[in-house]
């Protein structure tokens, strides 16, 4: 009687179990930064510090920034995947001088190996106005109701004590009505446990800035709560 040997495929089948493993693990990896993340996210930030430091420092006024406020809070909407955070955003310390009005939904992303953000625009954002506080007002909206933008996902990879973010570089682009030109919007972001630090640019097919603070350094939100 013959013996055969298969070296080969006994060390192709460890191969591929390792390589199972190694995935298995890179995922348990992923869904902990997930759960940290969805930890640290939701609260209440404001640069309001930042611009109270540049009044008295006499920054010249077309260097500072912005104030900004920051709300995100989780919110279900019927059809949008992974887990939902309810972001609403206004300026010049004016609660009703709304900006921004966003569903954010973060999943694992094993490909890019991050947590990946999408974000979600509401085609009627007055409906979702404080519906943090309000929770029912997102009880018949659904995935329809919303607009996606492709390319512009954030990416989160934790790090050092600390979510960094990016989009994919000029990823995120559209044409703009306003400015009669396609813009091209880059971010980074830094998520710790006590701020929230964005620093994005919007630019031209040239490189040329269109709008935004680039030219300010990061927006430095520090969580209230």
């Amino acid at each position: 009687m013959k013996v055969f040997h298969f070296p080969f495929k006994l060390g192709l089948v460890a191969s591929i179990s390792l390589s199972g493993a190694l995935a298995s693990s890179e995922r348990n990896s992923l869904e902990a930064d997930l759960e940290r993340l969805l930890n640290w996210f939701p609260g209440n930030y404001d640069n309001h510090q930042q611009v109270y430091k540049e009044a008295q420092d006499k920054v010249p006024q077309a260097q500072r920034h912005r104030h900004t406020n920051h709300t995100f809070q989780p919110l279900l909407v019927k059809g949008v995947g992974g887990q939902t955070l309810y972001a609403q955003q206004y300026q010049h310390y004016d609660p009703s001088d709304l900006y921004r009005q966003r569903i954010y939904s973060f999943q694992v992303d094993a490909e890019e190996q991050a947590i990946r953000l999408t974000i979600y625009t509401p085609k009627e954002p007055d409906k979702l106005i404080d519906a943090h506080l309000d929770p029912a007002k997102a009880a018949n909206l659904s995935a329809d109701d919303f607009i996606l933008k492709p390319g512009c996902e954030v990416f989160w990879k934790y790090q050092d004590d600390q979510f960094n973010g990016y989009l994919k570089h000029n990823a995120c682009n559209y044409y703009s009505e306003r400015f009669k030109t396609r813009v091209y919007l880059n971010e980074t972001l830094i998520l710790r446990k006590d701020a929230l630090i964005l620093h994005d640019t919007a630019v031209d097919a040239e490189g040329k800035p269109v709008f935004g603070a680039a030219d300010k350094g990061p927006t430095i939100n520090l969580k209230q709560h």
